[in-house]
């Protein structure tokens, strides 16, 4: 994947000779990757309540490849300054991306506190995270649920991450986690059978009437 120019909204799909994402193309580098000695994440599970490029990201960044400051300059690309964007303290790779930067934990503190699970405080990278959370004990749909907020949390985590490389702009940790109670929300409501929940029990995350 690689972006088509400076902004997060466009995206470039290298793997397909016309730049296009399909989730057939998709499906496909997955079973490849599975086929050689690439480490498959092993918390990673097709969630079809999300959109298709939300899951492709997460499956990257478990995998550590995604264009993080540190992993273009191991592919070769010359960078100025390889420290993260919004703490400007320590180096940018995906790991400090999604779960070490203290801007992302304090993301992830707020949406676990919203869930009701409680914050790990020994975890140091994304599929051992997502491996904690999943790992709480629930019924299969509550468990899917919780993972569509998963990968809503990660999705907004890397345009927001995006958002200060390329356009210098910072979004306030309140204003994310409500953008992805929003965009979970939705993605339950247009993409799932569940009866959908009023929004008001769902920012409370008082679901059970919809499970």
């Amino acid at each position: 994947m690689e972006e088509a120019d400076q902004r997060w909204e466009t995206w470039k799909w290298s793997s397909d000779p016309n730049g296009s994402f399909s989730v057939k193309q998709v499906r496909a580098e997955i079973e490849e990757a599975s086929r050689d000695d690439s480490p498959e994440p092993v918390s990673f599970d097709w969630n079809p309540w999300a959109p298709p490029k939300t899951n492709y990201l997460l499956w990257r960044a478990l995998l550590g490849k995604i264009a993080s400051k540190m992993g273009l300059i191991h592919r070769g690309v010359q960078l100025p300054d390889t420290r993260c964007p919004r703490c400007g303290i320590y180096d940018e790779d995906p790991s400090h991306i999604f779960v070490n930067c203290l801007w992302a934990k304090s993301i992830w503190w707020n949406i676990l506190s919203w869930l009701r699970v409680s914050f790990p405080l020994n975890i140091t990278n994304l599929s051992d995270l997502i491996g904690y959370i999943k790992d709480r004990s629930g019924a299969a749909l509550w468990k899917k649920t919780v993972y569509t907020v998963i990968l809503a949390t990660v999705w907004r985590i890397w345009l927001a991450r995006n958002d200060k490389v390329f356009e210098d702009n910072f979004i306030p940790i309140a204003k994310l986690v409500d953008q992805i109670k929003e965009d979970a929300y939705l993605w339950i409501c247009n993409r799932s059978k569940l009866k959908k929940p009023k929004w008001e029990n769902w920012v409370a995350f008082d679901i059970l009437d919809m499970l």
